[in-house]
């Protein structure tokens, strides 16, 4: 069995990325641009949202600031906690706190539907050759982790996962599980070809559900357009990218659970644009708990930073053995072109 990671510089790598030749385009967020990329949004609908962030960031880190999402998050939550703990505050209310976290998780959408929707009124997402290329080579058996907002890997798996994705099994969530596309989510799941039950690649999303909604506390569903609403705020759950990410809580402990196990059978471990960041010490921890049942046969990392993928194999170090083959590419144009008996599971 395969594990596939994947990590921003995964959506980052798109083949729509790398075939757009226009400066200044938004393109999917990285934490470290992710302010660069919110600027370059040019649908209007969203000026409100932007020049929100942007105050916000302002009156937190003072004009010219240079900060990465995370540690805009991670400044309003603690400042949001400091003052509820102490009961109020001079500069900000826990009111004015609130309202720059909504702002931000609204700004997270507004970059998502800027750099991975086709632009036109249908909001139709984009479709990356390269995605395509590795849902190809993936069998039903193979498990993949996701720590990205997007959807791109679910649009690839219900385009080209025939007979072996399934959404009403594959997310490990309870969906509707009749044949009804409306209830499923036609954008997502594709009732001619599916996967038998069981049978499904597995695709946790540990750190966010852009695309479902909460019918109740017992049921999911899936929306059509996952970064889009009509009208007032979109709706979510994510994990926000803060150093002290709540992942035990909710509809949470159960993906990560899911995730542990997947880790735990895992023989091949792909990392696809995920550098274990420092800050990210429960993804560390949970590769650390999942425990393969033996030395791993082989782990692919897919990174043009030589420091990620140092910090990559160091968690990973000890599920290898001598025999273990370790490969490096550092583009997933490169890694999508090889063949699968490479890396096999």
């Amino acid at each position: 069995m395969a594990l596939i990671v994947l990590g921003a510089g995964a959506t980052r790598g798109a083949s729509f990325v790398e075939e757009n030749t226009q400066g200044g385009v938004c393109l999917p967020p990285l934490d470290g641009d992710f302010f660069t990329q919110l600027q370059r949004i040019s649908n209007p609908k969203h000026k409100a949202t932007i020049d929100n962030v942007i105050k916000h960031a302002v009156e937190l880190f003072g004009n010219n600031f240079s900060v990465t999402l995370e540690t805009m998050f991670t400044t309003v939550e603690h400042t949001l906690r400091m003052v509820k703990a102490t009961r109020g505050g001079r500069r900000f209310t826990a009111s004015d706190l609130e309202k720059m976290r909504s702002d931000l998780l609204q700004a997270i959408a507004a970059v998502l539907e800027e750099s991975l929707t086709k632009g036109d009124s249908s909001r139709d997402l984009q479709e990356c050759k390269y995605h395509q290329r590795v849902v190809n080579k993936l069998t039903g058996s193979d498990a993949i982790i996701s720590f990205n907002y997007d959807c791109l890997i679910d649009d690839t798996l219900k385009r080209h996962g025939d007979e072996k994705w399934d959404a009403r099994y594959g997310y490990h969530l309870p969906l509707p599980m009749g044949r009804d596309k409306k209830s499923i989510g036609e954008r997502w799941w594709n009732p001619d070809t599916p996967a038998v039950s069981g049978e499904s690649i597995e695709l946790l999303k540990l750190h966010g559900l852009v695309h479902f909604s909460k019918v109740n506390e017992k049921l999911f569903q899936l929306k059509q357009r996952p970064y889009t609403r009509q009208k007032g705020n979109l709706r979510f759950e994510i994990i926000p990218p803060e150093w002290n990410k709540h992942f035990d809580e909710g509809v949470f402990g159960i993906l990560w659970s899911a995730a542990r196990d997947a880790i735990h059978a895992a023989k091949t471990i792909v990392v696809i644009g995920y550098s274990f960041p420092v800050t990210d010490l429960h993804a560390s921890a949970l590769f650390r708990v999942g425990v393969p049942k033996g030395k791993l046969k082989n782990v692919v990392v897919v990174n043009p930073d030589r420091e990620a993928r140092r910090r990559t194999l160091d968690v990973l170090r000890h599920w290898l053995s001598k025999s273990t083959r370790v490969l490096v590419f550092d583009s997933l144009k490169e890694f999508s072109s090889v063949d699968r008996s490479l890396w096999p599971g």
